[in-house]
């Protein structure tokens, strides 16, 4: 019964959750982002001759290197922060339901909603260069292949800033400094310093599948980072959901 209790409680707060952050207003950045992504490389489609290797070049670029833990950002360090500064979040934190389980469906909904932004965002980014170059099966194995990479990344990125949310009073000047110090600055050191940052994994996971671009030239074993990849997100999970647990809301 009690098992029964937390499965029922855990699948309503994920379902709950996600709605509320697609009917957010913060969907207007998504789109806002997906109409960039789109114009951009539409526009380079019409300037260079490149075809397929350019194009995995910019979604690398537009959505992994940048605009992927930029929209993780935005929805994952306010997700549970934002409740707990409207005491909104009194309703969960009194609920029969573990704790623990409470952060997992925060969680769930989080991915879910980040990887089908991302897709989107992706899509459209590939319609608008193959749009102009000509669809291909060449073309269909690009987009499948970025599709499960920001689908991975949206897993790995949402367990880490929504600790971020949970253990911060202003997590957005620690996410802030992670995306554009610690990634893009750091991480682009030649040398070990990029080996401690989630895309230089990413990149190298993604590497297997993709063919094409800078993603495929990457160097390093992909099952080794794959495996970084799952312990780093398993971590941050067990990390966020003893810090939801341990909570005290005024």
């Amino acid at each position: 019964m009690r098992t029964q209790l937390h499965t029922t409680g855990l699948r309503t707060l994920t379902w709950f959750s996600a709605k509320k952050l697609i009917v957010h207003r913060r969907w207007a950045i998504a789109l806002l982002i997906a109409i960039l992504v789109g114009a951009v490389m539409g526009y380079f489609a019409t300037e260079i001759e490149e075809g397929i290797t350019a194009a995995s070049d910019l979604l690398n670029i537009l959505v992994l290197f940048f605009f992927m833990p930029i929209l993780a950002l935005i929805y994952g360090a306010s997700m549970i922060r934002n409740e707990i500064d409207d005491r909104s979040i009194t309703q969960v934190l009194t609920s029969p339901m573990d704790r623990r389980l409470s952060y997992l469906g925060y969680y769930f909904a989080l991915s879910l909603v980040l990887a089908l932004l991302l897709m989107l965002v992706t899509t459209i980014g590939w319609a608008c260069f193959f749009a102009v170059k000509g669809f291909d099966a060449s073309s269909l194995e690009l987009l499948f292949g970025y599709l499960l990479t920001v689908c991975i990344g949206a897993l790995v990125y949402s367990a880490l800033f929504l600790v971020f949310g949970v253990v911060l009073r202003h997590p957005i000047y620690l996410g802030l400094f992670y995306v554009f110090i610690w990634e893009d600055f750091v991480g682009s050191i030649p040398g070990a310093a990029e080996n401690y940052t989630i895309r230089h994994h990413l990149l190298v996971l993604a590497s297997s599948w993709i063919d094409y671009g800078e993603v495929a030239t990457m160097t390093g074993d992909p099952w080794m980072s794959a495996m970084v990849l799952f312990g780093l997100t398993i971590a941050l999970l067990a990390i966020g959901s003893w810090a939801f647990w341990n909570k005290e809301v005024p």
